[in-house]
C-alpha cells in the first residue's frame, strides 16, 4: 500500500527500473551504449548498487555527477544560475525515503505548502497502519505525528484529512502467517485481507465492538479518526507464528489472498482458530 524503508526499493525496481530496463533491452538489442545516471556524490553507494543490479547486455553505466564531486546543493545552484529557478526534488507524495535522504524538513514543508495533497498521504498512511501498525511512513514515525494542528500549515493538513476520512469505510478481516523453510529460515511473510463490510466508520466501528466484548476480545479505538481495531491473534516474538485482526479503514483496499495461504494457515493453527461472527 505504501512504501516502506526497507534495503531493497521494490517500488522503484517495479515501477521504474523494469520499465526501463525492458525498452533499454528491445531498443538496443544488445549493442554497446552508456547510460548515464543522475547520482549524486552525497550517494555514492547507488553507483554500486546500480553496477550489480545491471543485467542489460552492452550497458555501460556512468556517474558524471559521482566523479566531478557534485552533491545535491552544487547541482541545486548550478540549476539556479543555468535557468534562474529553483529545482526542487522530485518524488512521490507518499515516498517513504525523505528520511533517509536527510530532505524530511523540507519535504513536511511541501506538504504544509499543499493540504490537500497532505490530506490524501495521511489518509493512505492510517489505512495502511489500520490494516499494519508497523506501516508509518517514515519508519519508526508517521507523517501525522509531524503535523501540528496550531500551526497553520499543519492544520490545514489535519483538516484534508479529515475530509478524506468522510469516504465510505470497510471493516476488513486480516491474516498473516510467519512461516519457516524446511533449513529454519524464515520465509516471506504470506497475506490474506478481505473485505467483510462496508459503511460507516461509527457504524462499522460499533458493529466490531459490540461482537468483540461479547466475545471478551479487546477493542482499540480512536474515536478522533474512527479506527477500530480487534486482535484475535497478535503478532509474537518468535516463528512461526500466525497473527489475525478485525480493523475498520477506509474502503480503499482490495481483497487479496498470496497463493495456497489457506492450506498454510491451517497447516500451522491445526483447527485451532478463534473466530468472530463477522464474515
Amino acid at each position: 500500500m505504501i512504501g516502506s524503508l526497507a534495503l531493497v526499493r521494490r517500488s522503484s525496481l517495479r515501477a521504474k527500473g523494469k520499465v526501463s530496463d525492458r525498452w533499454l533491452v528491445q531498443e538496443m538489442g544488445g549493442r554497446p551504449f552508456r547510460q548515464i545516471m543522475g547520482f549524486n556524490a552525497d550517494e555514492p553507494g547507488r553507483r554500486f548498487g546500480d553496477t550489480a543490479a545491471s543485467k542489460i547486455p552492452g550497458r555501460t553505466g556512468v556517474y558524471p555527477l559521482i566523479d566531478w564531486g557534485w552533491h545535491r546543493r552544487q547541482c541545486e545552484d548550478y540549476l539556479l544560475e543555468r535557468f534562474g529557478v529553483h529545482w526542487p526534488k522530485s518524488y512521490c507524495t507518499f515516498c517513504c525515503f525523505p528520511v533517509s535522504m536527510d530532505v524530511l524538513p523540507a519535504h513536511l514543508e511541501r506538504m504544509r505548502s499543499h493540504p490537500d495533497i497532505a490530506g490524501e498521504v495521511l489518509r493512505l498512511e492510517h489505512t495502511a497502519m489500520s490494516l499494519n501498525p508497523h506501516t508509518k511512513l517514515y519508519g519508526r514515525r508517521s507523517l501525522l505525528e509531524f503535523l501540528d494542528r496550531s500551526r497553520p500549515g499543519g492544520r490545514a493538513c489535519l483538516e484534508a484529512f479529515e475530509r478524506e476520512l468522510g469516504m465510505p469505510w470497510a471493516l476488513y478481516h486480516v491474516r498473516r502467517l510467519f512461516l519457516l523453510s524446511q533449513t529454519g529460515k524464515r520465509r516471506p511473510v504470506m497475506r490474506s485481507t478481505e473485505r467483510v463490510g462496508i459503511g460507516r466508520p461509527r457504524q462499522l466501528a460499533r458493529r466490531l465492538i459490540t461482537v468483540s466484548e461479547r466475545h471478551g476480545i479487546n477493542v482499540e479505538h480512536d474515536p478522533l479518526y474512527g479506527r477500530a481495531r480487534a486482535w484475535l491473534r497478535p503478532r509474537r516474538e518468535t516463528w512461526p507464528m500466525a497473527e489475525e485482526l478485525f480493523v475498520t479503514a477506509p474502503a480503499r483496499v482490495i481483497d487479496k489472498q498470496d497463493k495456497h495461504f489457506e492450506q498454510e494457515w491451517h497447516a500451522l493453527l491445526s483447527g485451532s482458530a478463534t473466530r468472530l461472527p463477522l464474515t
